[in-house]
């Protein structure tokens, strides 16, 4: 059995040579002065699972409760933290309290590929219909190229081989008639409409409107396709360079989504975690966009451990340990939580800075664990920030 006491001014520690023995050999705890000192989540996780029993200082024994109940106060999400922890410490893994890390450059993820949109003027008209947010353009020649080549808006009936019309929502509408020369009629009017006049108007009916465009118009100048996310919880669907609807007379299926993510905005845990899900379940990588904040916006969001894996050596397959560089910082949250757009910035710069990636282990209202890791990437030439996300089982 393991022996640990606790004292309100000292904390908690262990001392008794076996007692020491065991926790030196699984990492627990900082060792000073022939005693190991330990975080109050690892007490809980040695009571809970490892027999361990605690004393205080009248000699009485501390259940689970009874030990957490002296450090609720100053930890009020300690529940949230210790089943993090209890979760990958059940994994064979070693994770201890955030510690200072020598910062290190490091690599994004990867280089996306870009190609660059040449802007040509358009010799055609379009009808911009208030209401729907859509216009429509009736040059069947001029729709169908720009839906074949550029797989900007919606040449006939979707998916099948009938109709004449392009059909234009208000991203594409807005983007064809800024850099490509489109002129706009408002069908209510007969006005001629400027490509700032229809965001405008979207911008006042549509919470967003100018972040998503914003992201919108990023890609899209680099040579992306991007169409509506709708299908798959998220705002975007994309596709890389060079990608057509006309291709080998086969519909193309894209391989990543991509949600936006505005600084001003808080959305629940489980809405976050259920569209990355969403687009895991039909094999897509889901892409987080945001935008480049001004360092006085960054905050100080809790972040509690880091996290060692496994490496695999001549022997095999070995955990980490405190001797090897860790892998993750890792951030518990749990299912009922709100984070935002700054929240989450604020917590991938932190991670980059300690060379680092970002896990965010979810403990749902069952107290299982959800990991996602978040890895950045680059566009080139873009001021924004992007992030793959991935659905995570250590």
């Amino acid at each position: 059995m393991l022996e640990l006491k606790f004292d309100p001014k000292k904390g908690i520690w262990a001392e008794e040579p076996d007692t020491l023995e065991k926790l030196r050999k699984n990492y627990f705890g900082t060792e000073k002065n022939g005693k190991i000192y330990l975080d109050i989540e690892e007490a809980l996780f040695l009571i809970n699972f490892q027999n361990a029993r605690c004393k205080s200082p009248d000699g009485k024994d501390l259940g689970f409760n009874q030990l957490a109940s002296r450090f609720v106060g100053k930890e009020p999400r300690l529940f949230i933290k210790y089943n993090a922890y209890r979760d990958w410490r059940d994994r064979g893994l070693v994770v201890r309290r955030l510690e200072k890390i020598k910062a290190r450059k490091t690599k994004a993820l990867k280089r996306y590929p870009m190609r660059v949109i040449r802007p040509e003027g358009l010799e055609a008209d379009a009808v911009w219909y208030p209401k729907s947010l859509f216009s429509v353009l009736q040059s069947k020649t001029l729709g169908k190229q720009l839906f074949e080549e550029y797989w900007i808006g919606q040449f006939g009936i979707y998916k099948q081989d009938r109709g004449s019309l392009l059909k234009l929502d208000f991203f594409e509408t807005v983007f064809l008639a800024e850099h490509f020369g489109l002129k706009i009629i408002n069908g209510e009017t007969g006005e001629e409409l400027k490509a700032k006049n229809i965001l405008s108007q979207v911008i006042r009916e549509r919470e967003y409107a100018r972040q998503l465009y914003d992201i919108y118009e990023d890609w899209r100048l680099r040579g992306y396709v991007v169409k509506t996310g709708f299908k798959f919880g998220s705002h975007f669907r994309i596709y890389f360079p060079g990608a057509s609807p006309a291709k080998e007379g086969k519909y193309v299926h894209s391989k990543h989504v991509l949600h936006v993510f505005p600084k001003e905005q808080k959305l629940l845990i489980s809405e976050w975690a259920r569209a990355v899900r969403v687009a895991h379940g039909v094999k897509k990588t889901f892409i987080l966009g945001t935008g480049k904040l001004k360092k006085k916006e960054y905050v100080d969001y809790p972040t509690d451990f880091v996290a060692y894996r496994r490496k695999k050596t001549k022997q095999g397959w070995v955990r980490e340990t405190p001797e090897d560089k860790p892998r993750y910082l890792l951030v518990p949250i749990a299912e009922d939580e709100h984070i935002g757009g700054v929240e989450l910035a604020s917590l991938l710069k932190k991670a980059h800075e300690m060379g680092l990636e970002l896990l965010l282990s979810i403990t749902d209202r069952e107290t299982a664990i959800t990991y996602y890791v978040l890895k950045q990437i680059v566009l080139p030439g873009s001021k924004y920030e992007y992030y793959e996300i991935e659905w995570m089982k250590p």
